[in-house]
């Protein structure tokens, strides 16, 4: 295995021309190439036990381009640029679920996808000069009709807003105690955690004011194996 750290490590033998991670990643082609790869992503999140200790914990993600290869890629993306690093999981649901990705201002009211996939607030849109990045979207990769893969345990999956195609880098992750069958056709999931569930479920428990946990959750870093 090969581990990529955003914004921390990159080999020489990864990219001996200083090109860039996503460029060294993909060939500089498009980036169909790698993620067909078998894909996953680490997740290094500190936050306060049920014993009112600071932990840092790790949770992997596996990710599954051949059931959304779009968010896939999006995902690949921010986190090869470092966007998700020192973010926060703002929102927390016990027996639901835990929120995170929002880019711009870490409490839920921002962030947009990792590059131009044709979409600006969630309309569909020929080019990206009239739309302002913060307003970049993708398109849902679910319906009612073909939901994908479903909102299970153990599961990531996009948070957007009620209108469809309105995915931008919020996402989040589903602890062993949900099983949310409602969000399915709606949410796009895509991918399973393989490593660290039960560090999910644990955030799930940690006190809340509202949907805000008490001790702020943080996403230090995240980064790529391949």
């Amino acid at each position: 295995m090969i581990f990529l750290t955003s914004f921390k490590i990159v080999t020489e033998a990864l990219d001996p021309d200083g090109i860039g991670l996503w460029d060294a990643l993909t060939g500089g082609e498009e980036p169909s190439d790698i993620i067909l790869l078998n894909s996953s992503v680490v997740l290094e999140i500190s936050y306060v036990d049920s014993t009112d200790t600071r932990v840092d914990v790790d949770v992997e993600i596996e990710l599954r381009p051949d059931f959304a290869p779009i968010h896939v890629e999006n995902f690949l993306k921010l986190t090869s640029d470092g966007k998700y690093d020192n973010t926060e999981f703002h929102r927390i649901i016990d027996n639901f679920m835990i929120q995170g990705g929002d880019i711009d201002h870490l409490e839920g009211r921002g962030g947009y996808a990792g590059k131009w996939f044709g979409y600006c607030n969630g309309q569909e849109s020929n080019s990206s000069d009239d739309c302002d990045q913060s307003s970049w979207t993708i398109p849902d990769e679910t319906s009612s009709e073909n939901p994908g893969l479903l909102h299970e345990s153990c599961t990531i999956s996009m948070a957007k807003t009620a209108p469809p195609n309105t995915g931008g880098s919020q996402f989040f992750l589903i602890p062993e105690d949900s099983e949310p069958k409602h969000l399915n056709g709606v949410h796009t999931v895509f991918g399973e955690i393989v490593s660290g569930c039960e560090h999910v479920t644990a955030i799930s428990e940690v006190p809340t004011s509202g949907e805000s946990p008490v001790n702020t959750v943080q996403l230090k870093n995240a980064y790529i194996v391949v």
